[in-house]
Parts: C-alpha cells; structure tokens; sequence
C-alpha cells in the first residue's frame, strides 16, 4: 500500500513520492522506468524452476554509460554477467568468466599479476609504467593506475559489466581499450538474509584446493538503513615442480578477504552508501614451465613469491531530484604488490651471484579519485548528463638485488616515485530527432601532470644520475553517435570516440649494471580512436537475442612496457597500430530450462608503423591477442521430486599469438580449448555442486612468459592448471 499523491510534477518526483520505503526505482529512459520491490529484494538464490528465472540478457539493467538502461535497448558495446550467470559458470575471478564475454582475453602469469585486454588493443603483455589499456572499477571508483588486475574475488556481486572501446569521454585517461566493472551487491533494508557456501577440489598432478565465502545482510534504523558484509578466504594447491630445488607443486597461493557496506536512506530523497574493501593474495612460486625436466617442472634456483594487497574506502552520496538526479563518489585506493625473480646470473656485471641470486620489486600505489555526475531523468526528447572528476596517484617503486645461495645483503638496483594528476571534467547530450533517430554528442576535457623521480641506483657500473622530470598534457576526448530504434529492443548505432592516455619516464638503462643501451628518457602520451557499427536484434519474440559490432581502431604512438637486456622494465612508443574486426554474441532461452550463450570475435590487431626504438614485426598481430577467440555454455534446468537440478558445459577458445613485438623462438602461444562440466541439485535453501575443470586436461601454453631474466637461457610456458575435480555446498537463512 501506498499514500495518495496528486499535483503537477514529473514521474520521477511523482515515483519518490508516491513509493513506500524500502522501494526503490531507476529511470531507464525518458519513458521506462524499474521498480525495485520488497519481494524482489530478498528472494533467495536458488534454482525452483517453477517459480524462479534468473535474469536473461534482454532484461538485465547495466549501468557502465553512467545511467542505468536495459542492455538490449543500449546503443553501445556492453556485455553483463549477472551473479546468477557467474554462480553456473563457477567464476570466482575475472579471468574465469572472462571468456564467456565477448573481446576479453586476460594473460596468465598467475593470480593478482594479470592484465587484461578487451578487442585485441594490446599494449603488450609486461606490467610496467603505462597506464593499463582497461579501466577497471569497483562500483563507481577506479581501482587500478597501472597495476595487474588484484583478481578480486567475485563474492556478494550483482553482476559484472564490460563495456568495449576507448571510453576517454565517460572515464578519461587509461580506458582505450575498455571498461570492467564490479557492480557489488548492495545492503537491502527490507529484511535480513544471508549465505555461506564451501567448496574442495582435487587437481591432478598437483596439491588439493578448497575455499569458504560467507554473507550477512542486516537491516538498522527501522528499514531506513542497512549494512552488508561478505568475508572469504581461498586456496589453490600447487602443480609446479622445482627439480633443482627438490620441490613439488611449488606454485601454491592463498586469497583471503571481504568487504563491509552501509546504505541509509536519508530525507528528501538523499541516500548514502559507503564501504571498504580488503583482500590479500600471497602466492608462493610462480606458475610457468622451464626447462628439460617434464611438462610441469621449473629448473629455477630461487622461489619467486608474489605477495598483492589491495584496500580500498569508498563513500557515494546521491540524490533523486526532480529533473536530475545527482552522485559524488569519492575513494581512497591502497595497492601493495611484491614480486620476486630467479636473477640467477642475470648481473654479473654487477657482482651478481650465479649460483643464487634473486631480483626483489616492492611497489605501493595510493589512488585517490572523486567524481560528481549530474543526470537528467525526466521526460521528452533531450537527456544528459554532466560531471567533473579528479584523480592522484603517488606509487613508490624499489627493485633490489638479493644474493640468495650464498646469502648476501640486498643492494638498490632503483628507487622511483610517480606521481600523476589528472582533472577533467565532461558531458554528454542525447536528443531524439525523432521518435526513433537518436543522436548524441560527447566530450572531456582533460589534464594530467605525470612528476618522475627516480634515484640510488647502486649497481650501476658508473656513476648515474638522479633522474627528476614533469611531463603535461592536456586536451579533448569526443564521442559521437547515431542509433536508431527499430523497434524499442532493436537498435542499430554508428560511433566514434577516441581514448587517451598519459605518457612518463624511464630510469636510465645503465642502472641494470651492464652495458649501457639506448633507451628513450621519456614516452610520450597515446592516443586512439575507434570507429565501430552496432546492432542488438531479439528475435523469436526474446526468446533470441543477438548484439554485434564492426570496429576499426587507429593508435598512434602507442605506448607498451618491455624488457631491456638486463631483464629491466622500458616503456617506449613503439609506433602505430590498428585494428579491425568483428565480434558478435547471442543468448537463446526458449523456455526457463534451457539457456545457451555464445560469442566470438575475430579481428586483425597489427602494427602498422614500427619505430626505430624497439624491434616490431608487421606480420603477426599485437602481443599477447590472438586473431580470434570465442565461448559456448550451455545451462538446463529440470526438477527431481522436491529438488531443483541443474546441468552446465561451457568451452572458450583462443587463439595463437606471440609474446613480444618482435615474435621470436618460443614466444608463441595460444591455439588451445578448454572445457568445463558441472551439476547442481538443491532446494530454495541448500545448493550442492559437482564440476569438472579443464576436462580434456588440455595442457597448451596459455602465457609464454614467467621471468625476464631468464628468458634468453629457456622457453617458458604456462600450461593450464591441470584436470580439477570440485564439489561445493551453500546454505541460505
């Protein structure tokens, strides 16, 4: 039941009025609006395929365009995967869902030490100073500078979002190639609910796994607030044998964390959330393959742990108004990575051990970001929006050279700090020319001051230098497009936008200790823009529905992190790219037992220009993204007696691709399939799951690279982790 509302005003603020609390809705349109009930919100998770249908595609609210609009009626590039998508296809990370989205390839050096890439723009397969190619987002706040992915674990999501193509008007500096965004779960203040699941698994030829997640949601303040939480640790056994060191399934690692949210519901329609993350991933030896010894074997002298811990504090307010509706996020990002490399020999020059000697990185990255977003949501044939954003990252770095066997005290090979500035502010305008024709028009201006200082480098042969340099740059980032509605779920859309990002500096090349190589001091700041034709077309009354997309991307100067000979990070402007292709996905559920997604791409990443600065072969694509890729997975649901049962395959493709620029012996990779099985049986209340893993035990490299000091002396693999047998348990109340 409801209060009666009457008088002159929008839907919108008639809707605010109008809703008792705990009911919450969005403006989809200018005409569409959803709405967010009691019954809706603490609906269990669960199977009933009587009662119960998960989200199909043409239903599923996205919001990477920064106002929220169904996915089919979108005139963009956008992929979703709901929570219940991501529960059937056992995606606990990024990476493990990441082929059942169209365009996403992700590299495979080993947990919190990925990079992902989206329509085959890739800047190479090394994480140095570039600023990563792929915005990644938690909620509204940016997570990430030019760190790997922190493979945060997929616990209490609402879905995960990926919007392709530079996004340089909406989401500024370092979203080239695209968006990944962590919609979470929100705290609901209609009730209180919760979840805990369990989970072990066997992988052959290695060490057993397990894991245990758990979430509470607790209404406060008489429904006028509420407060969320979910907690989690993981474990991954090892497959990975060191012969040298007499080890055995060396390549073991632990995640463990969880995040709190608060949601209250202010008066006159404000709201505030806020919250924090924590998650930490400490890996004990790496997962590539080298040497003689056997397909699952490493011939290192020195263990390489990795260590990655991320932390972040957020605070959005917002606020419904009449005519627009008004957000402020602001963040606070903590990111701490330590790494360690088999330099074993790789610094003679220096002094260096080669018996046993270890190359030590230490990095810390602190990000603060704040945006304003003013949106229209009332009626009639105009609709924009409007923001400002600013963001500073100051990341401390410091590489050492550790004698191991015998042990030694650590001498600097570097220490640097980078610190970037950037402010922008930008807006969009969307009319309707006529009840079908929409155009839209969009810019960001911008500003970035990127400050190097980099020092104490005591290896080196001679007497080198402090290095001190500022760089700026400043400009505008357009996006035009035109679609047409055919029909309200069939749109068909050209566009245009460019990306950007900052450029920086290099430590001088002496610092290694060795020979001196010429390295640019400085890169300069890469630009792209993308050309693209869309289209989303339901079909057989939705129980079809088919979105593609024909693209073209120019890149000039485009940046990428390498390896000098010393094993040392450069980063340089290695010359122009491109690339073109087609990508298309589908989802087909033509009753609620049976659902089948697929995607593919195809597409001609190359290098079109090579400067003189790096070798770059023309011939064989950008590094690190094969010529096509593609997923299949296939869901039915049936009852037994009382019980929900359900049944799930899925099988991705990639491709061959190479390492580096310059391709080489042993940097080729790619070329593989790999499958998943599972079966689920449950009630409303319990779910039991059975899955098989990598279920041909496909052993292809996945990723040849795992040490840049040894590189030269071995080819290096990384095999897919091998056949894994799990079974898990989740309990509602």
């Amino acid at each position: 039941m409801s209060r009666a509302v009457s008088g002159a005003m929008t839907p919108a603020k008639a809707l605010a009025a109008l809703l008792p609390p705990g009911c919450r809705f969005e403006a989809l349109d200018a005409t569409s609006f959803r709405i967010s009930g009691r019954a809706a919100a603490v609906a269990p998770r669960r199977l009933d395929t009587e009662s119960y249908i998960p989200p199909r595609l043409d239903e599923l609210v996205v919001t990477a365009e920064k106002r929220p609009e169904l996915l089919t009626r979108s005139a963009s590039a956008i992929s979703a995967l709901s929570a219940d998508d991501l529960l059937a296809l056992g995606g606990k990370s990024f990476d493990e869902a990441a082929a059942q989205m169209v365009g996403v390839a992700v590299t495979n050096l080993g947990s919190g030490r990925n990079k992902i890439f989206v329509r085959g723009l890739s800047d190479g397969a090394f994480t140095g100073k570039t600023q990563s190619t792929v915005g990644l987002y938690l909620d509204d706040v940016p997570i990430t500078y030019n760190a790997p992915d922190p493979d945060l674990r997929l616990a209490d999501i609402e879905r995960v979002e990926v919007l392709r193509g530079p996004q340089g008007t909406l989401y500024g500096s370092g979203s080239i190639g695209g968006i990944v965004r962590i919609a979470t779960a929100k705290p609901d203040v209609t009730a209180a609910f919760g979840e805990i699941s369990t989970e072990g698994m066997l992988t052959q030829h290695g060490d057993p796994s397990s894991g245990v997640e758990a979430m509470a949601n607790v209404p406060v303040a008489g429904g006028l607030g509420a407060i969320r939480g979910v907690v989690y640790s993981d474990t991954r056994g090892g497959y990975i044998d060191n012969p040298v060191l007499r080890l055995r399934d060396v390549n073991y690692s632990r995640r463990s964390g969880g995040r709190l949210s608060a949601l209250a519901e202010l008066p006159d329609s404000w709201r505030l959330e806020a919250g924090v993350a924590r998650q930490s991933i400490a890996t004990a030896d790496s997962q590539y393959t080298q040497g003689s010894d056997g397909p699952l074997t490493r011939d290192a002298h020195v263990r390489e742990p990795h260590d990655n811990d991320f932390s972040e504090i957020g605070v959005t307010a917002a606020h419904a108004g009449g005519a627009a509706d008004l957000k402020i996020s602001t963040a606070f990002i903590d990111h701490t990575l330590a790494t360690r490399y088999d330099a074993t020999g790789a610094f003679r020059a220096a002094g260096g051990s080669t018996t046993g000697s270890a190359f030590d990185e230490d990095k810390r990255i602190k990000l603060w970001a704040i945006e304003g977003l003013l949106s229209s949501n009332g009626s009639g044939p105009l609709r924009w929006l409007a923001g400002a954003f600013t963001s500073y990252a100051d990341e401390m770095d410091a590489a050492n050279l550790v004698g191991v066997t015998p042990p030694e005290p650590a001498r600097s090979i570097y220490r640097r700090r980078d610190r970037l500035l950037e402010v922008a502010a930008y807006g969009e305008l969307a009319y309707d020319l006529t009840p079908r024709l929409t155009a839209t028009a969009g810019a960001r201006w911008f500003a970035t001051r990127v400050e190097t200082q980099a020092g104490d480098f005591a290896i080196a042969a001679d007497p080198v230098a402090p290095v001190r340099g500022q760089l700026t740059d400043q400009g505008l980032a357009p996006k035009l497009r035109l679609s047409f509605a055919a029909t309200p779920d069939m749109v068909v859309y050209a566009q245009v936008q460019e990306g950007y990002r900052a450029g920086g500096f290099n430590i001088p090349a002496a610092a290694g200790g060795g020979t001196i190589e010429t390295v640019a001091a400085r890169f300069r700041p890469d630009h792209l823009w993308s050309y693209e034709l869309g289209a989303g077309l339901p079909l057989f009354d939705h129980t079809l529905t088919l979105r593609a997309a024909l693209f073209h991307a120019d890149w000039r100067d485009l940046q990428t992190d390498q390896r000098l000979a010393s094993g040392l990070p450069m980063t340089v402007n290695i010359g122009d790219g491109s690339n073109t292709g087609l990508e298309a996905e589908a989802i087909w559920r033509p009753n609620p037992k049976l659902q089948v997604r697929a995607n593919f791409l195809v597409e001609d990443p190359q290098i079109t220009r090579a400067a003189d600065v790096f070798p770059a072969r023309r011939d064989i694509g950008l590094p690190g993204v094969p010529y096509d890729l593609g997923g299949a997975n296939v869901r039915y649901r049936w009852r037994i007696g009382r019980f929900d049962a359900e049944a799930s395959a899925q099988i991705a493709y990639v491709g061959r691709s190479y390492l580096t620029f310059d391709g080489g012996s042993g940097n080729r990779m790619g070329g593989y399939a790999s499958g998943r099985v599972a079966a689920a049986l449950g009630t409303p209340a319990w779910r039991a799951t059975a899955y098989v893993d990598n279920v041909a035990d496909e052993a292809g490299n996945t990723f040849a690279y795992g040490n840049p000091f040894s590189r030269s002396r071995a080819i290096q693999a990384t095999p897919l982790r091998p056949r894994t047998f799990g079974l898990g348990l989740s309990r509602n109340f």
